[in-house]
């Protein structure tokens, strides 16, 4: 492979992260193409170790379909590949291994200590990032923001000031914003009354006030399962102009389920009812609010109306929450991926059409 196809370290903003799961590379395909046409900085190859585990790949083959797809439309546009949610010593060491050029540190089970513990986290992962990449070979995150609680601004310059004295370069800070940035649906601040509530204001004043220590310290804001999160882009466009990092992955798979209840409405209920079962299994690692009871009868439903029920921000946010996560399940299955790919791949026209506006209503208000 030419080494124009293959991973850089970016250093241009905003990025914007296309997190593929699918391992038959299709739309990975639409995405170079996006982010050539569109001129995108972009992380081609983003994939979080949880992903890895439950898709059964590895960072290396999701490396590998980037540059396959990159080379495919000719993107020869710098394009990163994010080892995303590393969460111990032997994650940072494959995803380095395996030619990942951003690292983003996870640091959960550090963030309930004290200071001293999440900083010699951060310490022992940048150090052997350092030691296996170079320090000049690679951009790093800390992922603050799968906590409870909003992530406190006094602590965020603290821990810069500390991490500054140890010469630990940090590139980006993913923080827990005010609200809730569930998967597969838009950003809403609270529940009354059992309906979401997607009230702006706290989220602006919070991303303005960590814009002014983002540009102190000189650290970029990264924004995770940040899928579909419509109401907020011209927000992070105003705030913060360039300076973010958009992490996108999942609905992708979404789309292609668009696909499949369009052209196989039988394979998409074969899919639902593995999915229904093992949901309680797939959502422990996830915060999502879905309740199965306001999902309608699948297997009464046409067609036309089951992709009206799949459409991001218009449909069944109980629905796609359900299929969402239940991802793994579906792409490890020899049957179900292997029947999935092969209706996508008769329907490619249709399927690229329908991906590519998907990723370009995410990058619309940022053009």
């Amino acid at each position: 492979m030419e080494k124009k196809y293959l991973p850089s370290v970016l250093t241009n903003y905003p990025i914007f992260g296309l997190g593929y799961r699918s391992y038959w590379k299709l739309g990975n395909i639409v995405q170079a193409e996006v982010s050539k046409e569109y001129s995108l900085n972009v992380m081609l190859a983003q994939q979080s170790a949880r992903e890895i585990e439950r898709t059964k790949r590895s960072f290396k083959e999701v490396i590998e379909s980037a540059s396959e797809s990159a080379q495919k439309v000719g993107l020869t546009r710098p394009w990163g590949s994010d080892g995303d949610h590393l969460r111990n010593e032997k994650e940072v060491t494959i995803a380095a291994e395996s030619g990942c050029t951003h690292f983003t540190y996870d640091l959960s089970d550090a963030l309930n200590k004290n200071k001293k513990d999440l900083i010699d986290k951060i310490k022992l992962f940048y150090d052997l990032t350092c030691q296996l990449r170079g320090k000049e070979n690679f951009t790093s995150e800390i992922s603050l923001d799968e906590t409870e609680s909003i992530t406190d601004l006094k602590y965020v310059s603290d821990l810069m000031d500390e991490l500054k004295n140890k010469k630990i370069e940090i590139t980006e800070i993913a923080p827990h914003f005010p609200g809730y940035f569930e998967k597969a649906i838009d950003y809403y601040y609270k529940t009354e009354n059992n309906k979401r509530i997607k009230d702006l204001k706290d989220f602006t004043n919070y991303l303005e006030e960590i814009t002014k220590l983002s540009r102190r310290y000189g650290f970029k804001i990264s924004v995770h399962s940040g899928s579909d999160k419509f109401s907020i882009y011209p927000i992070i466009a105003k705030v913060l102009k360039k300076d973010f990092h958009l992490k996108t992955a999942g609905t992708w798979y979404l789309e292609e389920l668009k696909i499949v209840a369009k052209y196989d409405l039988d394979l998409f209920n074969e899919i639902y009812k593995v999915s229904y079962e093992n949901y309680n299994m797939a959502k422990a690692t996830y915060h999502i609010t879905c309740n199965t009871g306001n999902i309608p009868d699948i297997h009464n439903t046409d067609s036309q109306t089951m992709v009206s029920l799949l459409e991001s921000n218009a449909g069944n946010d109980d629905l796609r929450q359900l299929l969402h996560v239940t991802y793994g399940t579906i792409l490890t299955s020899p049957d179900l991926s292997k029947r999935m790919e092969s209706v996508l791949k008769v329907n490619i026209t249709d399927y690229n059409k329908v991906l590519k506006a998907h990723i370009v209503r995410h990058v619309t208000d940022f053009l």
